[in-house]
């Protein structure tokens, strides 16, 4: 495994962090899981099925890392992008999870966030920080990703926060 260490937003309270991608070899330990998950996504959400066997890569072992569940991840990905590798929201979101450079850039440790893969690694950070910041309430960590963690839009946070259970809800009942 490659990693870079990073300081990140110190004088925020944030805390040094080990940001690495995951080596072959590791990789290919998980080809079934990946497999697997792969195809729930594809059944799931309609996703080509090689696009969510490499999406699915990247969202298991970025929720092993962050300690949250894939298929909480999947469903914010396919809300942020549905699963586009190079998507820009007109407020300078960039990637499959919808990561604002100018935020969270330095948090996620200063890689390339245009790369789909360290996209969906930061998504994942980010979103595990902002549960924590909310206590573990899931519901907050959403609303705090979708709208930002001072944001009084109550209506748009709930909204989002309705589609990714809709989303979770299909993943969670896919079959093979």
């Amino acid at each position: 495994m490659s990693i870079a260490i990073s300081n990140v937003v110190v004088h925020q309270g944030y805390e040094t962090f080990a940001f690495a991608k995951p080596t072959a070899t590791h990789r290919f330990i998980r080809q079934n899981e990946v497999a697997k998950f792969g195809s729930r996504v594809s059944s799931a959400f309609g996703i080509n099925g090689e696009v969510a066997t490499e999406f699915a890569d990247w969202i298991l072992e970025a929720s092993e890392r962050q300690q949250i569940t894939p298929e909480l991840l999947a469903s914010l990905v396919v809300t942020e992008s549905s699963f586009r590798k190079n998507v820009r929201s007109h407020v300078g979101a960039i990637g499959p999870a919808q990561v604002r450079p100018e935020y969270w850039s330095n948090f996620c440790g200063g890689g390339d966030l245009s790369d789909p893969e360290e996209n969906v690694y930061c998504g994942a950070q980010v979103l595990s920080y902002l549960i924590d910041r909310c206590e573990g309430d899931t519901v907050c960590g959403l609303s705090a990703y979708n709208v930002g963690p001072y944001a009084k839009r109550e209506k748009a946070a709930q909204r989002y926060v309705n589609k990714i259970d809709r989303y979770l809800s299909h993943l969670e009942n896919a079959t093979l």
